[in-house]
């Protein structure tokens, strides 16, 4: 069992009234994926579904939350950090109300020596979280290479911090994060797909350094998603002259089987060329999800602008799967689950055009022409490096076009 549990549990608690999603004993995968993404929309940091399983006990793990863990939840909970939280249970939640209890009650005595158990435990964990020194710390990077793969040599000193665990995250992915030698200097990371990221020097579990890192592609590439490392297509496969993208005879062409699971496939493009700003933009694009076959019902698709602060991704499907869509319009996140996509859906029986423009503050889409969304802006994404559009099956893109307005 987890380290100072019943705090865990109160902190859970809150939650899940804030949730209003019933007992948490019958939560689904779904859920807990959906409870990511709300917790990174609010705090920014990105908890996987696995450790929130982990922490609703949905997966046997006898590990303590590390306190940015911890921290994270607290946000979520409405509370500056966990600390706050913590404290907030010392001094508003009174553990015993002096008029209607018998101090010599042995109930009452029994929940005062838990009370004070509780407070000990917290002051050795408070106490236990040392004071960090990393004030003459170097953090820095370069990589190797134009386009992917890519391997990028981060170059670090710690040597006079006294944390006791060092990491390097690629990107926001937590899954992304490495720990290293204190005592070396470099160590090397590989890049499979063009992007903007944030890298991240950690020492314990604070974030001590950060810096940006560009991933270029040539011009627009195509590759098959896959957990470790994609399948890159070849070029000459994807670049047809008059539109970009594969159809379902150059799987078989490329002898790869989209019988047992659907592929994702990924046209993108990144480059400090594009520097388009996203406070004042126009992208018109045409695009058609070409997958027709038996086990790709929903064939969803989506257009993702990767900007320097944030993403914009803009989710297309049949209309009856419009419920697993996500809209992302900077740190806002539209969940199909709670919200009406509906105006988001195609048919894709033939190309469908896509019209996303950035001006005063507020953003609109079109699809065909109609508009299908409108709302305000006010938080960019930084400036605009790329664009990364994705289809569940296979599909095409006739025309991009994005530029400042």
């Amino acid at each position: 069992m987890f380290k100072n549990q019943q705090l865990i549990d109160k902190c859970k608690e809150l939650i899940e009234n804030k949730l209003g999603w019933g007992n948490s004993s019958l939560w689904q995968s779904q859920d807990f994926e959906n409870l990511s993404n709300l917790i990174f929309e609010q705090t920014n940091v990105m908890l996987s579904a696995s450790t929130l399983k982990r922490i609703w006990g949905k997966i046997q793990y006898n590990s303590t939350p590390n306190l940015s863990t911890l921290d994270a939840l607290a946000k979520f909970a409405d509370f500056p950090n966990w600390r706050s939280f913590t404290n907030s249970l010392n001094t508003s939640h009174t553990l015993i109300n002096r008029k209607k209890y018998d101090f010599k009650h042995p109930f009452f005595l029994a929940f005062l020596i838990l009370a004070c158990t509780l407070l000990i435990s917290f002051a050795f964990f408070i106490k236990d979280a040392k004071k960090l020194i990393y004030s003459q710390i170097t953090f820095s990077s370069r990589p190797v290479t134009f386009g992917v793969p890519n391997t990028v040599i981060f170059k670090y000193n710690v040597s006079k911090s006294n944390a006791d665990s060092v990491f390097i995250q690629q990107s926001w992915d937590p899954k992304r994060r490495f720990k290293v030698d204190k005592n070396k200097h470099e160590y090397t990371s590989t890049y499979y797909m063009p992007g903007y990221y944030r890298a991240k020097l950690i020492l314990n579990d604070s974030i001590v350094r950060e810096h940006d890192i560009l991933i270029e592609s040539k011009d627009w590439m195509g590759m098959l998603h896959r957990e470790s490392i994609p399948i890159y297509l070849p070029e000459k496969t994807v670049n047809h002259g008059d539109w970009v993208g594969i159809k379902e005879t150059d799987l078989k062409n490329e002898q790869l089987d989209n019988q047992k699971e659907v592929p994702t496939l990924i046209l993108t493009h990144v480059s400090k060329k594009f520097n388009v700003s996203s406070e004042n933009f126009a992208l018109k694009l045409e695009l058609q999800n070409t997958a027709n076959h038996y086990n790709n019902p929903c064939k969803q698709a989506s257009i993702m602008l990767l900007g320097t602060e944030g993403v914009i991704t803009i989710p297309l499907s049949t209309p009856g799967c419009v419920g697993e869509l996500k809209l992302r319009i900077g740190e806002k996140l539209v969940d199909g689950m709670t919200n009406d996509l509906s105006t988001f859906s195609t048919d894709f029986k033939k190309p469908v055009q896509i019209s996303c423009i950035s001006k005063s503050k507020s953003i609109k889409i079109d699809l065909n022409g109609t508009k299908i969304y409108e709302d305000r802006f006010a938080k960019s994404i930084g400036k605009i490096v790329g664009a990364r559009v994705s289809f569940q099956g296979t599909g095409y893109i006739k025309s991009f076009d994005l530029k400042n307005i």
